[in-house]
Order: C-alpha cells, then structure tokens, then sequence
C-alpha cells in the first residue's frame, strides 16, 4: 500500500491536477493508500497556522480517504538508522520526514510525494506526480 506523503495530501486539498491524476490513478487500479499519524498532525498544524476554519473540514474529510499508520516499535530502529545514515552525510531531511520514511520502508517501500528529498533515502521508492 503506497504511502501518501503530506504534500501529496495538502495537495490533492488544494486540488493540484498532478495529485488528482495520481490519486485517480490510484482508485482506478484498486490500490488502497495509506498515510501517516506524523502526516495527520502535519495538516492539522497547518490548519491551525492559517486561521482558516474550512482547512479543519478539508483536513478532516481527506484524512477519512486513508488508513493512517502508526509509529510503533517496527519504525523505531529504521527511523535510526536513516536519521543517522542522513546525518553523518550532512543530508538530514529533517526529523518528520525521516519518520515518515521509515513507515514508509517498514510497509511497502513507497511514497508519494513532491518532495524530491525522499530521494536521499537507500531502497524508498518515491512515486511523484
């Protein structure tokens, strides 16, 4: 189940045709995506920064289309050593991101996203759109 990164989400949200087209995609083919806890909480501090209360809705609504993937004790170890492998590199992602990749390697090995940074991690497919 490939996992939906938060710029695949906030713009599908912002009803980017390149994210429509993937998702559609997507539907078409029967496949079931997923997304994160890390990525819920992204949005919704997102919301909360705009002050706009129809965000909440939209962050709401587009969260029910996804089963959300936790962070348990599986992603702990691969978060680790991608977090340190980016780091002594001097190529760090930052903190969530790495976490989202890690749950991502821990399931299917696939994310969707525009965010070429995905790129840095060993085995991570990264689906754009």
């Amino acid at each position: 189940m490939p996992l939906a990164d938060t710029s695949f989400l906030v713009d599908l949200m912002r009803r980017d045709s390149g994210a429509l087209k993937r998702y559609a995609d997507f539907e078409q083919q029967g496949i079931a995506l997923s997304s994160t806890a890390i990525t819920a909480m992204e949005l919704y501090k997102g919301t909360y920064v705009s002050g706009n209360s129809n965000n909440l809705i939209k962050v709401r609504t587009i969260l029910e289309l996804f089963t959300l993937l936790p962070v348990d004790e599986t992603i702990y170890e691969a978060f680790g050593r991608i977090a340190a492998g980016l780091f002594i590199k001097g190529n760090p992602i930052g903190d969530f991101d790495e976490v989202i990749a890690a749950i991502a390697l821990c399931n299917d090995g696939e994310i969707i996203t525009r965010d070429q940074h995905f790129e840095k991690i060993p085995g991570l497919k990264v689906i754009g759109y």
